[in-house]
Parts: C-alpha cells; sequence; structure tokens
C-alpha cells in the first residue's frame, strides 16, 4: 500500500476515530486502526467491539491495500508534522514508512486479517435529524446519565421514536433530564432504545454543523452516519424505568428567576456547603429566595438572597449544589420556572418559555436538610 495525502486530512480523519480506540485492552489488536486503500479513497476503521467507527479521506498515488496501524503513535506523530504533504508505504511485513520532506518515521503494522469484523444487521427503521437538532438533544441529557455500573440501564440516555415525537431521556435517580422534538417527521414505526453514552460523545464531536445525520436502529444496534463517517454501537440491555411516574403533575408552586443571578449566588454559596453532600437550602417566601449553606465539620456558613417571581407560602427545600448547577448551565435561557410542591418532592425546572419546536425539562430530587442549617 502506499498512498500520499495532505497531513491536515489524515490528521483530521484521525481526530474522528481515535476516541473509539479503548485505553486499556487485553486484545491488542483492538489498539490499531485499520487502513484500507482502494481507488485514491483512504478509509480508517477503529472498534472496541462495543463500538466501531469508519471514516475516509481523500488521497493521491495511490497503490491498493490493507493493514492495521498502532493508533495512537500513529495519530501522534501525524499531530506534530508540519503542514506538508506525507507520504506512507508498507510493505508485505506490514512495515510503515511516514515520509514528509523533513524526515522518515517508521512503525510495524499488523495484517488486517487479525482485525475484528463487525457484523452490521439490517436497520428496523431510519430516520434523518438535522445535526444541530441531534447534538442539542444528547448536549441536554447526556449529562444526568448515571455512572453506577450496577445500574447499567442508566448508563445510557433513553431514546423514544413516537409517530410525531422524539425524546431523549437520562437520569442517575437524583435529576433527570428530557428533551422533546415537538415537529418530529415520523412515521408509523415506532421504538425505544437506550443509547450508550460513549457513542452519543462520538457523535458529538464529528457531526459537522450542515449535514444531516441518517439513524439507523436496529435489533440490538444503532448507526449513525455522517458523510463519510459512520458509528455504528450496541445498544444497553434492559429496561429503563418508567421516567414518567417521577415526574410530578401537581406542583402548583411556581417561582420564576433570573438564571445567571441563581447560578452566581448558588456558586458562592455552595463553598460553604459539605463536601460530600453539597447541601444548600432554598429558603422562599413571597418574592425572595435565600439560599443557605453550612458545613457544620469545618465550620463556615454563607447566605445570599435573590428577587424572585413567588406568591406562594414559605417554603425550605434542600438541594445538591453540583446537581442544581449542571442542570442550569444545560438551560441557556436567561429566566428559568421551577414547579414546586414542597420539601420532599421534586422540583420540575423548564424554561419560562419553551422554543417553538421542543419542550426541555428537567427534574431534581431535594435533599433531607440538616436540621442545622
Amino acid at each position: 500500500m502506499k498512498f500520499s495525502v495532505n497531513k491536515a486530512d489524515l490528521f483530521a480523519s484521525l481526530q474522528k476515530i481515535i476516541g473509539v480506540i479503548p485505553t486499556k485492552t487485553t486484545i491488542p489488536i483492538l489498539s490499531n486502526i485499520l487502513l484500507t486503500l482502494e481507488d485514491s479513497k483512504l478509509k480508517l476503521a477503529a472498534t472496541d467491539l462495543e463500538i466501531s467507527m469508519d471514516t475516509a479521506c481523500d488521497v493521491s498515488d495511490a497503490e491498493k491495500g490493507a493493514l492495521t496501524i498502532p493508533a495512537r503513535k500513529f495519530f501522534e506523530i501525524i499531530r506534530e508534522l508540519p503542514d506538508l504533504p506525507v507520504t506512507v508505504e508498507t510493505d508485505e511485513r506490514n512495515h510503515v514508512k511516514v515520509k514528509t520532506e523533513k524526515g522518515v518515521y517508521k512503525l510495524i503494522g499488523e495484517s488486517e486479517d487479525e482485525f475484528p469484523r463487525i457484523d452490521v444487521e439490517d436497520a428496523d427503521f431510519e430516520f434523518y435529524l438535522s445535526s444541530e437538532k441531534l447534538n442539542r438533544m444528547i448536549d441536554k441529557t447526556i449529562f444526568a446519565v448515571s455512572t453506577d455500573e450496577l445500574r447499567t440501564t442508566l448508563m445510557g440516555v433513553y431514546m423514544q421514536i413516537l409517530a410525531n415525537e422524539l425524546r431523549m431521556i437520562a437520569t442517575d435517580g437524583h435529576r433527570l433530564a428530557k428533551i422533546t422534538h415537538t415537529a418530529f417527521p415520523g412515521d408509523e414505526k415506532t421504538g425505544s432504545v437506550v443509547l450508550p453514552t460513549k457513542a452519543l460523545q462520538l457523535v458529538q464531536r464529528n457531526i459537522d454543523d450542515e449535514e444531516r445525520i441518517k439513524v439507523s436502529v436496529g435489533d440490538n444496534h444503532v448507526t449513525f452516519t455522517c458523510g463519510d463517517t459512520k458509528i455504528y454501537s450496541k445498544l444497553i440491555e434492559g429496561q429503563f424505568p418508567n421516567y414518567e411516574r417521577v415526574i410530578p403533575l401537581d406542583n402548583q408552586l411556581k417561582m420564576y428567576v433570573n438564571k445567571d443571578l441563581l447560578i452566581s449566588a448558588v456558586r458562592r454559596v455552595s463553598i460553604f456547603s459539605n463536601q460530600y453532600t453539597h447541601q444548600i437550602k432554598f429558603a422562599l417566601s413571597p418574592s425572595s429566595l435565600m439560599i443557605q449553606a453550612e458545613d457544620v465539620e469545618v465550620g463556615g456558613e454563607a447566605q445570599e438572597s435573590l428577587p424572585v417571581d413567588y406568591t406562594g407560602d414559605k417554603l425550605e427545600i434542600g438541594y445538591n449544589a453540583a446537581y442544581l448547577l449542571d442542570i442550569l448551565r444545560h438551560l441557556e435561557y436567561e429566566e428559568i420556572l421551577f414547579n414546586l410542591k414542597d420539601a420532599t418532592s421534586a422540583a420540575v425546572i423548564t424554561p419560562s418559555e419553551q422554543d417553538a419546536d421542543e419542550d426541555l425539562l428537567m427534574l431534581l430530587m431535594p435533599i433531607r436538610l440538616n436540621d442545622s442549617i
């Protein structure tokens, strides 16, 4: 195999797939990238057996062939090369030479026969989504995914495909994020799957704002296709919990607050919260919100008052400041609405006004207040 390529083009392709390469593996070949060259198109592929990805770039002076090459070493040398044409040559022993006018770099590859082949099943249904919308739906949910390996179904984002809606939901049991694309051009085929976090992160890093994404869903896999790039992932098996049961429908108390003011106040007050529980207290009274924190173990306390639009009775609720800040950072609106009930019920947090084609909702569970606060 032999080809010449612009360094920037090759590096862009390597940047896309390097995230698939496992940092630790008991199968050495998974640390390699498969290079396949045919008809002046270089195809690059990587897999960790759960997720596979391939992309391509145009090359010149091509002689077809295929082999695998150590991914991180190849990535690092291409990254550090000056922005000059690069020539890559291999021989029958799978020795690889990377040449520029500045130098020669040699690596040892392996036969493509050793690289695992991932068989992609036929999709049960497919749909297209703008890259902007898909990226937004991932961004608004992925932060709430659980890291508890004993609850595997919560370690991914739940995607529901309905006749006229596309929903994504994530929860770790303490908070929940749900976004609905209400202008989804669906059809009669519906379904639901749990998408792995790593696959969604790869999608976010590799989609172009100008392109549409084809999403193909099968019995146990999903494939995202964007131009020359394809990401294949196995689905997380198991039943996602009935999230709709935990979203309260009778939260009648409403608090409207400026998001940026609230974030700033919570950040300052939470400095004085317990380092493990991150507990802060909301003390609500008409037109005012008092935020308080105290760490009785090391001493120190803080409180700060904010103007809010609230007309209900006095109410005191405890929250985890870290979870609350995460939610607020993913609501890029000037004014936020808290729908509340009492000190033991979840808060439903939404923009004060929804965008035209979506419904965005965050849920935060309260924590029991310490008597000292």
